[in-house]
């Protein structure tokens, strides 16, 4: 008897055994194949219109287009503004303020026809409050009006006249749809249980149809075939999340990453020597610098300013980087000293006169005079900024002790430094990253206007608004670089800042062709990726 209950039980925990075993195997999901792109995060909305992590907006070029799409041009490397969804877009030359889009025969993922309606729709999408875009501000500062003429004409209406190199950029936000699984979405993407779907699975005209999401793993993507310009090179594309940066570079070595997106200037070395990768830099048009709350009594005057700016040898910040041509941009303005040949190279424009720049006689007597020597800061940096922001934190503080100021370096959590430095402005000097410009530099004014939402020095002057004004206002190329040369030289005279650095970033690849990488999004060239 003993022994046919021992039986049982056998019997009994080899039953349970074998379900656990089959419920593992029920909810294991193999690890999925394609290209894979190694990630720190995780797309945190798949929806253009929202508020997206860098990783999100990443991901919208895989997924949609606008009427224009920057592109990359692969034989030189750099970015240009190209029609997308729209065949063609002309301007009014009366009004020289009216645009008239005409769209291509192009298809949604799910194969419902793309409409001016769409296009009307997104722009309304983006400009209703209750969806916090952050295109909001950027968006209704040129455009008043988009509607739908018919169902292949679109009538754009920008606020103030603008010429066609400058209002192609601004036509690359992302179209969505209006209809979405047979219904009408509203313009409140995060009203109803459909909109906040559509983050999650969205439906667009992309490259890239969106597959799966196994979240906190990966999110797939499956090629479009009948994408506008030319069907992807690969069938599917993996974002997949290795959040710790060393296990990211073994995945990556031990062949199962084949790209990654995000690096540091100090790991290259060591990427060198593993042989077969490739290695794709770009400038950004992004910038950093160094914030100073002219609110301190420290820094209220611009002579404490300027013996901040020239007090700073931005070669010298990060020696195997900042000194090395190839990697570096120094700039001694507010505006990147490559903005002219980068944009206008054909209009063998000069470059920027520096402002403040290095000068280390100067500093001192600039310091002196202004009351700056003897006293105390500190200088806050995010810790998004890692090691390459220590390096420069230690570097500026050592530079600034030879002017007799005596800096702190203080790393903080990224959450805690936006607090103290964009909403709560109580600092005394912050490393600042300025990035998410367009190739114009078009939304400078955030950071510069006396109301700009970037603004955090509090340096305010009526007459350099009015100067952004006229800049904002001017249509003809060659005017538009004379005044953009007017308000780096006026935004000198304030000094808000300390302009240091614009430094290339590097994405490493392996067993993948075509690559062409010339903005912060990598994804620009991507229907051209082939393994």
């Amino acid at each position: 008897m003993a022994q046919k209950k021992n039986a049982i039980i056998v019997g009994s925990i080899a039953a349970l055994v074998l379900a656990a075993t089959a419920a593992v195997f029920m909810f294991w999901q193999r690890e999925p194949e394609g290209l894979v792109v190694g990630i720190s995060n995780l797309p945190d909305s798949l929806n253009p219109v929202l508020e997206q992590n860098l990783q999100g907006m990443n991901a919208n070029e895989l997924v949609f287009d606008g009427l224009a799409n920057f592109e990359v041009d692969a034989a030189s490397g750099k970015l240009n503004a190209e029609l997308a969804l729209a065949d063609s877009i002309s301007q009014d030359p009366a009004t020289k303020t009216t645009y008239t889009a005409v769209l291509k025969d192009v298809k949604w993922h799910d194969g419902t026809p793309v409409t001016a309606a769409d296009v009307a729709y997104s722009f309304a999408a983006y400009m209703a409050p209750e969806n916090k875009s952050p295109k909001r501000d950027y968006l209704n500062s040129f455009i008043s009006s988009v509607k739908a003429q018919d169902a292949k004409t679109v009538i754009i209406e920008f606020r103030k006249p603008i010429p066609e190199f400058r209002a192609i950029p601004v036509l690359t936000f992302k179209i969505i749809p209006e209809n979405y699984k047979g219904n009408k979405l509203s313009t409140n993407l995060r009203a109803g249980e459909k909109e906040r779907a559509f983050a999650t699975a969205p439906v667009g005209t992309g490259p890239f149809v969106f597959d799966t999401w196994e979240i906190g793993k990966w999110v797939t993507f499956k090629a479009n075939p009948s994408y506008l310009r030319h069907p992807p090179a690969t069938s599917s594309l993996v974002l997949r999340r290795v959040l710790d940066p060393v296990i990211r570079l073994n995945e990556f070595r031990e062949a199962r990453i084949n790209l990654i997106l995000e690096t540091s200037p100090a790991d290259r070395p060591m990427v060198e020597k593993m042989g077969g990768v490739q290695f794709s830099s770009f400038m950004p048009y992004a910038f950093y610098q160094v914030a100073i709350n002219s609110k301190n009594p420290a820094f209220a005057s611009a002579t404490a300013r300027y013996a901040l700016s020239a007090a700073v040898d931005r070669k010298a910040l990060v020696p195997g980087v900042t000194d090395r041509d190839d990697l570096t941009i120094v700039n001694d303005g507010a505006f990147p000293s490559d903005l002219f040949s980068r944009n206008f190279a054909e209009y063998n424009v000069p470059p920027f006169g520096a402002t403040h720049p290095y000068d280390a006689a100067t500093a001192v007597s600039l310091a002196e005079k202004s009351g700056l020597k003897g006293r105390t800061a500190v200088l806050l940096f995010p810790d998004s900024l890692g090691d390459l922001g220590q390096k420069m934190a230690d570097s500026l503080v050592a530079q600034y002790a030879k002017i007799g100021l005596t800096v702190e370096a203080k790393r903080t959590g990224d959450q805690v430094f936006n607090r103290l430095v964009f909403n709560e402005k109580k600092y005394d000097l912050a490393l600042v990253y300025a990035e998410g410009f367009d190739n114009l530099y078009s939304d400078m004014g955030k950071w510069y206007r006396s109301n700009g939402p970037l603004n955090v020095t509090g340096v305010a002057d009526p007459s350099l608004d009015a100067l952004f004004q006229t800049w904002d206002n001017t249509v003809v190329a060659t005017d538009w670089i004379k005044v953009t040369r007017d308000l780096q030289t006026k935004i000198g005279t304030l000094q808000p800042s300390v302009p240091l650095v614009s430094l290339k970033k590097d994405v490493y690849s392996r067993a993948i062709n075509n690559i062409v990488i010339a903005s912060d999004n990598p994804f620009l060239s991507v229907e051209a990726w082939a393994q």
